[in-house]
């Protein structure tokens, strides 16, 4: 029984702290002490935040890059902001002098002068060389071609402004040979110029990348060269005009000897001025002077007609004069005035008024004691 009891009344107990709530402690914040804040004269100024801008961080970066030791960073300039990116520093721009002026402003003009393209055939585009800075457009994924002259040789690798985002290669075809260099940009939007020197002369354009136009033949027309094929072809035409008139002088071995006259007398001069033999084919007349003569000054070779000496055409090849024609009396005459020397010569055909006294004389061609007077041969020839 006493069991039953203690177990009943423990129960007891129980259910009646389950009826009764819990009792909660509130516990209370301690006051809070307000601090008076300090006098102004112990108040530490904040650090400021250092600006960016005053400090070259570009600068020690560049020298680290380099291996050169870092000097403590000192207040500069400031750095540009982002939206002066691009454009040049006015620290760095170096001043220029007035010639230095006037000169960038002349290229200038050059570079922006109207140049006038014109089209040529197989599709090419004609720049005139020499007037203005031609411009070739290209594009991605597509070829231009810039063609030299025919016949002209690149002596040297090109030059470009942006080797990066261009790639140009050589090429060449035809025949005269005519060599081109190959352009190609990696992107639209590019702009830089080309240099290429050839063995004529060096070729200077700009460059700038489209996204669809481009130029697929780009060629130069050379007017100061066309004027010089006129003078080269002036020149060729007189080359081969001598080079006639040399051959048709010459002796052949088809001329038959029986065609050749002989029959000249020589009076006059002296053993330089007066020819060794005269000739004629029938055409021509051939006036042949001693070895010694073509190292001496050159006589005159005159014809004398009715009205006194008259000129005549003729070319000098060595010691023979050749004169395209034939001539009944002619000389040979040195110097002028009182010092003139003269040796005549008279055809075997001639009947002027003097014939009998020119004719009737044959002179020799040794030299002479007297100074050359006319004097009769010790065997004179057998005329015709």
């Amino acid at each position: 029984m006493n069991r039953f009891w203690i177990i009943a009344l423990s129960v007891g107990l129980l259910q009646a702290q389950e009826r009764t709530p819990p009792i909660s402690v509130v516990r209370q914040p301690p006051p809070a002490v307000k601090q008076a804040p300090p006098p102004a004269a112990a108040r530490k100024p904040s650090p400021a935040i250092p600006d960016p801008r005053r400090y070259p961080f570009a600068q020690i970066v560049s020298k680290l890059q380099d291996g050169g030791e870092q000097s403590p960073a000192t207040p500069q300039a400031a750095i540009p902001s982002p939206e002066l990116a691009g454009k040049s520093d006015p620290a760095k721009d170096i001043p220029l002098s007035e010639s230095a002026n006037d000169a960038l402003i002349l290229g200038k003009n050059w570079m922006s002068e109207k140049h006038v393209p014109a089209p040529g055939k197989d599709g090419r585009v004609l720049y005139t060389f020499g007037a203005g800075l031609p411009t070739i457009i290209c594009a991605p994924l597509r070829v231009c071609v810039l063609e030299m002259e025919p016949g002209e040789k690149m002596v040297g690798e090109p030059h470009i402004g942006d080797s990066v985002r261009w790639t140009i290669s050589p090429a060449s075809a035809g025949k005269p040979e005519v060599q081109m260099v190959i352009i190609k940009p990696k992107q639209a939007g590019l702009d830089t110029n080309l240099f290429v020197p050839t063995d004529r002369r060096a070729y200077y354009v700009r460059l700038v990348s489209k996204p669809e136009d481009y130029l697929a033949r780009v060629a130069r027309s050379y007017p100061d060269d066309e004027a010089g094929k006129w003078q080269q072809h002036f020149r060729q035409e007189e080359a081969e005009r001598r080079k006639q008139e040399f051959e048709a002088g010459q002796i052949t071995p088809l001329d038959s000897i029986e065609n050749l006259y002989f029959d000249y007398r020589i009076s006059g001069g002296d053993e330089y001025l007066r020819p060794v033999r005269v000739v004629d084919d029938g055409r021509k007349t051939f006036v042949q002077m001693s070895p010694g003569a073509t190292v001496r000054e050159a006589p005159v070779l005159v014809v004398v007609g009715s009205n006194g000496p008259e000129m005549v055409n003729y070319r000098v090849k060595g010691d023979m004069y050749i004169v395209d024609r034939l001539f009944e009396r002619g000389a040979l005459i040195l110097g002028v005035g009182k010092k003139q020397r003269r040796a005549d010569i008279v055809r075997g055909t001639y009947h002027g008024k003097d014939a009998g006294k020119l004719l009737g004389k044959a002179v020799s061609t040794e030299p002479q004691p007297d100074g050359g007077k006319d004097r009769p041969a010790k065997n004179p020839p057998d005329e015709k």
